[in-house]
């Protein structure tokens, strides 16, 4: 098979989608003669199976050389952006009689033995099909190996899983994403088995590499944020302002997620005080709606008798209060926490 008809049996198995993202990159006359002979109808498409997997295993090879001497690019994100995971897949153990086994143990304790580390969880056993092997994975697993396909190649891995499952990944795709790989979904799907077949391979082999749990889809600022507010303060000040002299708008964003309402729990009476100074009373009585035990306290422990009477007596009148009215207000008391923090720095 010469080299342009090896081309045009690629694009007929890759579907008409990526077929035309391809000829849009090719010259124009080399694209109109691969496209006058490309079939539009896969029903006319004559499909010999043992030519389309040699033709599939010279492109694959082709590509895992052109990426594997592709320059590798800095990463741009900190050890714990990484969404993926070294650790092993889940599976089911078997042990002995737990009686015996605490026996055992103790007896080798008793006697100066080392102690066996843990055996390292099975992993489920594979059928050898791809599309039923990839139910071994959980559902994060297999939407994250999903969601950096195209759309069109994840619809057609979906329809071709067992309905519940596909849902139940369709429902944990990035939002805009799931929305195109629905469209694609809702067009009937004509993809010949052996281009299933390496999709689900190369979803399951993609998929055993990242971790079973859900991944932590917060933005990098929130990420950083919560990360600084576990740090002590002189050690948290000193990076902020480092941060700010390298990016003075990420470091605005970090301090309105850095402080929360719920921090008072954790100020001095002093610092409660003047920051319930600067705090009218309608904002003051939204913020503790709905609130904790700990933080209303911690607020209304803090005022004068009059001032805790007045609070209590509206809260007293609160039936439902729009969530984001309350939020707003809590916001605003949050600015405050985190401007008397920077001063007295």
């Amino acid at each position: 098979m010469d080299r342009q008809r090896q081309t045009i049996e690629l694009l007929q198995l890759l579907g008409d989608d990526v077929a035309q993202s391809v000829l849009a990159r090719l010259e124009p006359e080399q694209a109109a003669r691969l496209k006058a002979n490309i079939t539009v109808k896969p029903s006319d498409v004559p499909w010999r199976p043992r030519q389309q997997r040699e033709l599939l295993d010279n492109f694959e090879e082709f590509l895992q050389f052109a990426l594997s001497n592709e320059i590798q690019k800095p990463a741009l994100f900190d050890a714990g952006d990484d969404e993926q995971s070294d650790v092993g897949t889940s599976g089911e153990v078997q042990v002995n009689d737990a009686g015996e086994q605490k026996s055992a143990e103790s007896e080798d304790r008793e006697h100066g033995a080392e102690e066996t580390p843990p055996a390292a969880a099975e992993p489920p056993a594979l059928t050898g099909d791809p599309v039923i092997d990839l139910q071994t994975l959980s559902i994060y697993q297999l939407a994250q190996a999903l969601e950096t396909e195209q759309p069109r190649t994840t619809a057609i891995l979906l329809s071709n899983l067992p309905y519940k499952l596909a849902a139940d990944v369709l429902s944990l795709l990035p939002e805009e994403f799931r929305k195109v790989v629905t469209k694609e979904l809702s067009r009937e799907q004509h993809a010949p088995p052996i281009l299933v077949e390496r999709i689900a391979r190369a979803t399951l082999q993609r998929g055993q590499t990242l971790s079973s749990a859900p991944p932590d889809r917060r933005q990098h600022v929130d990420r950083l944020a919560d990360l600084l507010r576990s740090v002590a303060r002189p050690q948290r000040m000193g990076m902020l302002a480092a941060i700010e002299e390298e990016n003075p708008e990420l470091n605005k964003a970090l301090l309105k997620r850095m402080y929360r309402f719920e921090d008072v729990t954790s100020l001095e009476p002093r610092t409660i005080q003047r920051i319930m100074g600067e705090i009218d009373g309608a904002t003051l009585t939204l913020a503790l709606y709905n609130t904790t035990a700990d933080v209303r306290e911690a607020i209304l422990g803090n005022l004068s008798r009059r001032a805790r009477q007045s609070i209590e007596e509206e809260l007293s009148f609160q039936t439902h209060v729009p969530e984001s009215r309350v939020n707003s207000a809590r916001d605003t008391i949050a600015e405050v926490i985190a401007r008397i923090d920077q001063e007295s720095e």
